[in-house]
């Protein structure tokens, strides 16, 4: 169970600092723990000694840093952890059941590989899993189609009514308002429950700015270029981290997509020219992925529209594969 932050106002903490640090995201004592002390530090009015305070009350509350017991770490994990399953028995045996809560999960495949069809049908099963909670598709790439899941949900026997709990959101422009809508899905989880986050296609908003920073390359614009990629890995990185934080606290399963092909392998976003100075500027997206993400999926087209499924990497899993199939039906065993 979270302890909400207005508990530390029996502690002396005035409202108007809980206030202060509820404005920046933080709901709970949890979230104040994982908060970093630079941030902290940026609000307005705190200083090391009001935070080292704040900290030592909240402390009363919740121990900061207690160690426990991995058996009963696990033991508590496994009564609160769901899984959203799928269609397909072969697919749910190497996913130890569905996508996992808690967790961030990362499908990645090249164009055509059924990403978008795969987590329409998730939303479909997540409604099905619990009706109650609600789910957020943040589309960057205008496909999602809420008739695909009520065609989905129509196989699985669920109350139509129930699209009323998937809340989209496609019109963020850029990481500025990425940030804020996350944080106001951090506050919103604080206040109700929700069971799935789809995030399409993740990385097309920051390849956006290479195509703005090819103009200045090729505009020979002076640019620092060392900074720049720096700026661009540390903004990629603080939505990883956010998006942890958010399944992690209210145990919730995250899922993104990604479209591969050999242009972003070559580290040269879709779109953009090969060019050196471009190359030594984007970020490396499958090393920071591979760090950041609990559990990525490989998703392959192979012959006669059957696909494949390949775990590369779970902290719970093994390294496993599986063949099945995905059409307007569903998704099932080949």
């Amino acid at each position: 169970m979270l302890n909400p932050l207005e508990k530390i106002e029996e502690y002396n903490i005035s409202q108007k600092d809980i206030q202060k640090l509820k404005d920046i995201g933080i709901n709970t004592i949890k979230e104040l723990y994982m908060t970093r002390r630079k941030n902290l530090l940026s609000i307005k009015g705190f200083n090391e000694n009001k935070i080292k305070k704040i900290f030592n009350e909240a402390n009363k509350i919740e121990v900061y840093g207690l160690l426990q017991k991995a058996s009963s770490f696990m033991k508590e994990r496994n009564n609160i952890i769901f899984k959203i399953p799928t269609s397909s028995n072969n697919l749910n045996e190497i996913l130890g059941g569905g996508i996992e809560s808690s967790s961030v999960t990362e499908i990645l495949g090249e164009k055509g590989t059924k990403k978008t069809d795969f987590v329409h049908i998730l939303c479909a099963h997540a409604l099905k899993l619990n009706s109650k909670k609600k789910i957020i598709f943040i589309d960057f790439d205008k496909t999602f189609n809420l008739e695909k899941i009520i065609e989905y949900e129509k196989l699985l026997n669920i109350n139509i009514k129930k699209t009323d709990n998937i809340l989209l959101k496609n019109d963020i422009k850029d990481y500025e308002d990425l940030i804020k809508y996350l944080d106001k899905i951090n506050q919103e989880c604080h206040n109700e429950q929700f069971s799935l986050i789809i995030i399409e296609s993740l990385v097309s908003i920051f390849e956006e700015c290479f195509k703005v920073i090819t103009k200045e390359i090729i505009n020979n614009s002076p640019i620092n270029k060392l900074e720049y990629k720096y700026d661009i890995e540390s903004k990629l990185g603080n939505v990883l981290l956010k998006l942890k934080n958010i399944s992690y606290l209210y145990n919730v399963a995250i899922v993104i997509t990604r479209k591969i092909s050999v242009s972003t392998e070559n580290k040269v976003p879709m779109g953009l020219e090969r060019n050196f100075d471009i190359c030594s500027l984007m970020p490396n997206f499958e090393i920071m992925f591979g760090c950041q993400f609990q559990t990525r999926l490989k998703l392959k087209r192979i012959k006669n529209g059957k696909f494949k499924c390949i775990i590369m990497s779970s902290p719970m899993m093994p390294e496993k594969e599986c063949k099945f199939i995905i059409n307007e039906k569903g998704i099932f065993d080949c």
